[in-house]
């Protein structure tokens, strides 16, 4: 999640997909050059920063890469080492997740990129100036409700409350408009919780249902998951400590509850079933050809 206004000193995990990194006839020895240097950049993670592990995978299909490499600790007080099989909690990845299941609806017919937010949420500031695809793009100008200083606040000190969409996209609306809708950018988590409220709206059933019939179940994710609320991570994880460097005694893992991200960030997976998720988004797995082309180009959700 972007544009929080506190930190979190995450575990962290790294899934990069690399296509064309370097010549397809680089040399064995560039390859390992290549493996070496990201090595050093991970492990200088470690040693320039107060992040306590991190994983990093990269695969490169066309180089023949496929790289795991872990550093650091997944667990301070006991000193357990960071383990590529753990499971992470994968932030604004899940905006990908939101944005696949309402470009899958509009190719079943059931809404259009240029129907305006009124048509769905018409008591809302301006949503007869704000289309899908400005929601989709982070061009709609809505405030970002984690910038909002009293949300953040409420945030630290009452980390267990749970937040509903309707609740948390008031907030956003609650302040101005960065800009007239269309006009500009600017990242905003507002309007990824607005196209998981649609998508509710029109298909009746909880986003979480959606992202785990629609993804997680066809891929096969076993370790992967959709979090409406509740202060868990599931499977075997690491600890997560706070503000920026360790504190002993201090562990923030599980903490706040996971309802203030919802659709723009509550999902977790391990850093494989992130890549084959990833791969697949890529790929052009989930949508057709056309419309695959029109997110890359145009849908940057």
């Amino acid at each position: 999640m972007r544009n929080l206004n506190f930190k979190l000193s995450y575990f962290i995990v790294i899934a990069m997909l690399v296509f064309g990194s370097c010549k397809k006839d680089s040399t064995p020895d560039q390859k390992q050059t290549l493996l070496d240097q990201m090595q050093a950049v991970t492990d200088s993670i470690i040693e320039n920063t107060h992040v306590p592990g991190v994983v990093a995978l990269v695969v490169d299909h066309k180089l023949g890469i496929d790289w795991v490499y872990t550093a650091g600790l997944s667990d301070i007080p006991n000193k357990k080492p960071m383990d590529p099989s753990y499971t992470f909690r994968i932030g604004s990845n899940t905006k990908t997740m939101t944005g696949t299941v309402l470009l899958q609806l509009v190719e079943e017919g059931k809404l259009e990129l240029e129907d305006k937010l009124s048509e769905y949420f018409p008591q809302y500031p301006k949503a007869d100036s704000v289309t899908i695809d400005m929601l989709c793009n982070m061009t709609s100008g809505i405030f970002n409700y984690s910038e909002d200083e009293a949300w953040t606040m409420e945030l630290f000190t009452n980390p267990t409350k749970v937040w509903t969409p309707e609740e948390t996209v008031e907030i956003g609306f609650s302040n101005d408009y960065y800009f007239s809708p269309g006009t500009d950018w600017h990242y905003s988590n507002t309007n990824t919780f607005l196209l998981g409220m649609i998508i509710e709206k029109l298909t009746g059933n909880s986003l979480e249902y959606e992202i785990e019939n629609r993804i997680i179940n066809p891929l096969q994710l076993n370790n992967t998951g959709f979090l409406t609320s509740g202060l868990d991570l599931p499977g075997t994880h690491g600890r997560g400590y706070y503000d920026g460097e360790y504190v002993e005694n201090v562990d923030m893992t599980e903490h706040y509850d996971v309802s203030w991200a919802w659709a723009a960030g509550s999902a977790y997976a391990t850093p494989r079933e992130l890549q084959h998720y990833v791969e697949t988004l890529v790929g052009g797995g989930f949508l057709s050809d056309e419309m695959q082309q029109k997110r890359l180009s145009e849908v940057n959700e």
